[in-house]
């Protein structure tokens, strides 16, 4: 979204609340001519900080602040899916938390593991897809978490072979 269309949002914001400009301007500590600006859309940049006091005052966020979760996976992401932008890769977190488990450090996994808990990591197994673990982590979590005997761990998932086309 421009700031054009911001402005536009919050002078309307701004009226619905019953505010003046100078009464907005003055409780988010900038000037009232930088808010006509921001309002009639000859602003064409506005420090970070100043816009959301503005947005703040009238209820919104500028953005929200990623949860302490969704930075771990940030991070593990960057480092264990190597194939795709990070921000693509969370977008599939039993992904990223299966690649952490299959190869991940052993500060990584407590890391995860602390983070999530182990009735997420439990899910992840039970959700996985193929190609996702290999047989020792699998059967590793199956025993640590608890959700099998040594002698008797599930088989991986597999792909059905009636799902992928022959090649022609």
């Amino acid at each position: 979204m421009r700031l054009g269309e911001i402005g536009i949002r919050i002078k309307a914001e701004r009226q619905a609340n019953g505010m003046t400009q100078a009464g907005l301007a003055a409780l988010a500590g900038v000037s009232r001519a930088t808010l006509i600006g921001l309002e009639r859309g000859t602003i064409h940049e506005l420090g970070a900080e100043k816009l959301e006091a503005i947005l703040q005052l009238l209820g919104y966020e500028l953005a929200p602040k990623p949860s302490p979760r969704h930075a771990i996976l940030l991070r593990m992401a960057r480092r264990y899916i190597w194939w795709q932008p990070p921000v693509e890769s969370v977008k599939t977190p039993d992904r990223v938390l299966a690649q952490v488990m299959d190869v991940g450090t052993h500060e990584d996994i407590r890391t995860v593991s602390g983070a999530f808990g182990e009735s997420a990591l439990a899910d992840v197994l039970a959700h996985a897809r193929p190609g996702w673990f290999r047989p020792k982590s699998w059967a590793f979590w199956h025993v640590v978490l608890g959700l099998s005997d040594a002698g008797r761990i599930p088989a991986l998932p597999a792909r059905r072979g009636d799902v992928l086309p022959d090649p022609a």
